[in-house]
């Protein structure tokens, strides 16, 4: 009897996860961006799918980096999977996770140790378009 309740209450958090997961992926449709100081800013559009086409201008040596790949909710977690970068010093494909701290339909903010072995890094992206 112990077994069965745990399984049906086990379902129901599995359940539920699924269920934050696909308003996740939902909200994240359309266009973040991020500012910098100096003209450095980051533009993310993510399709309902979850693929995405990034770009980064403003970098030290006047190029234009530009992304593309898929972004996935799963468990408050956020993976990012890089499937082409315009940066050929960059391995292909690479998977980046990002712990989700708050989304709505203005701001997302996300945590990470991503490219930083200092530490935590958080990152606060504002919705420009549905």
């Amino acid at each position: 009897m112990k077994t069965m309740l745990t399984f049906v209450l086990l379902s129901f958090l599995l359940a539920g996860c699924s269920r934050r997961d696909a308003t996740i992926q939902r909200e994240l449709t359309g266009t973040w961006t991020r500012q910098f100081g100096n003209g450095f800013r980051i533009t993310n559009v993510i399709a309902p799918d979850g693929s995405y086409q990034c770009q980064i201008v403003g970098l030290t040596n006047g190029t234009i980096d530009s992304l593309e790949g898929r972004l996935i909710a799963k468990n408050g977690v956020l993976i990012d999977t890089v499937t082409k970068d315009s940066d050929t010093n960059q391995q292909t494909p690479r998977v980046m996770q990002w712990q989700i701290v708050h989304i709505d339909r203005h701001e997302l903010v996300l945590s990470g140790k991503v490219l930083s072995d200092k530490g935590a890094i958080k990152a606060t992206f504002d919705k420009v378009e549905r």
